[in-house]
């Protein structure tokens, strides 16, 4: 019937205006984490929710066990990755000048710290995350949290430290990959698994 037909479409309009609307306001949102002074001071909440979440801190602390080997990981992946890029930067010259040698160091000391921060934050947002849900579930509570790769990241305020995980840990292993890819294919399968078997090791599901 026309008249249903009419419905529908105005129906299908409605729903695409709105996951229009919702979509302009996570990408919004997560512009706003790329700020600065956001990103500062989430980073700032984020360490003080540590120091004054019981429930964050309890669940890190009794599984640090568990927790610990993820970060070796973590410290390996970057450091190798680090290595490869300061030395690939000081070949750009048959003999490197006393200044590229000095910049190789400082790019490869950038590439270590930042894809450790980066590694690490994302870890524990993951982990605060889980300590919540382990929290409210214990106490009967259930919170709808929306689904979706975008809800993650406008809720969690983990897109810096996504970029950074890109920028200083996927690129540098892309990179490795061309010289050494049985070396980068280790290090990439660490990385993959590292949260893998963290879950099958943490006593709650």
């Amino acid at each position: 019937m026309p008249s249903v037909r009419i419905f529908r479409w105005r129906f299908r309009g409605m729903r695409l205006n709105v996951d229009e609307r919702e979509l302009r306001a996570a990408a919004g949102d997560m512009l706003d984490q790329l700020r600065p002074r956001r990103a500062l001071r989430d980073a700032l909440d984020f360490a003080l929710k540590f120091q004054n979440d019981d429930v964050f801190r309890d669940y890190l602390v009794s599984r640090a066990w568990v927790v610990l080997p993820v970060v070796l990981v973590f410290f390996l992946v970057s450091t190798v990755c680090s290595i490869d890029i300061m030395f690939r930067a000081a070949r750009l010259s048959y003999d490197p000048p006393l200044w590229l040698r000095f910049f190789a160091l400082l790019l490869g000391a950038a590439v270590w710290l930042c894809g450790v921060v980066g590694q690490l934050y994302v870890f524990l947002i993951w982990l605060e995350e889980r300590a919540a849900h382990k929290d409210r579930s214990e106490r009967g509570k259930r919170v709808r949290i929306p689904a979706g790769f975008l809800n993650y990241l406008k809720y969690s305020r983990a897109l810096p430290p996504w970029i950074l995980v890109v920028v200083f840990v996927v690129f540098p292993l892309g990179i490795l990959a061309r010289g050494a890819p049985l070396a980068a294919l280790i290090l990439a399968t660490l990385l993959a698994l590292a949260p893998v078997l963290y879950k099958k090791f943490d006593s709650w599901p």
